[in-house]
């Protein structure tokens, strides 16, 4: 149990990374986008008698939503270049990997000479049940 949950461990950990990435990404937008905000309401500030303030309340929320847009962009960008990253993994498997002789031809691989023809199994005395596991994510 412990050994499956070290590599579920390990497993795990580019996929976390991914999302860690993904929210420093999304925080830095969130600043750039804080930042032209206020740029924006100086210059509301410093220009209020010239500019209506319907126009501010649009540039205002254009701008929130920007960020939203970029985070959203962020997102899809990444998810996407993990599927093709799959994808690619998936076809070089298929393109590298050899094929077995028996799903080529038809016909089945030499075996050993000490290959027995015929084969059977008996079990005796056997007895199974189920036990109680905890399972700790912590160790």
């Amino acid at each position: 149990m412990t050994k499956n949950l070290q590599h579920l461990d390990t497993a795990q950990k580019p996929y976390y990374l991914l999302l860690c990435i993904q929210q420093w990404l999304t925080l830095v937008l969130g600043l750039i986008v804080a930042i032209f905000t206020t740029l924006l309401t100086i210059l509301a500030v410093m220009l209020r008698g010239r500019i209506d303030p319907g126009f501010f309340g649009l540039a205002l929320v254009n701008m929130s939503r920007f960020c939203e847009s970029l985070a959203r962009f962020v997102s899809f960008w990444t998810s996407l270049e993990t599927s093709l990253g799959a994808i690619s993994r998936v076809k070089s498997f298929s393109e590298e990997t050899p094929a077995e002789q028996e799903a080529e031809t038809g016909e089945s691989a030499p075996r050993p000479p000490d290959w027995p023809v015929q084969g059977s199994l008996v079990v005796e005395n056997w007895s199974a049940k189920y036990t109680e596991y905890v399972v700790s994510m912590c160790p």
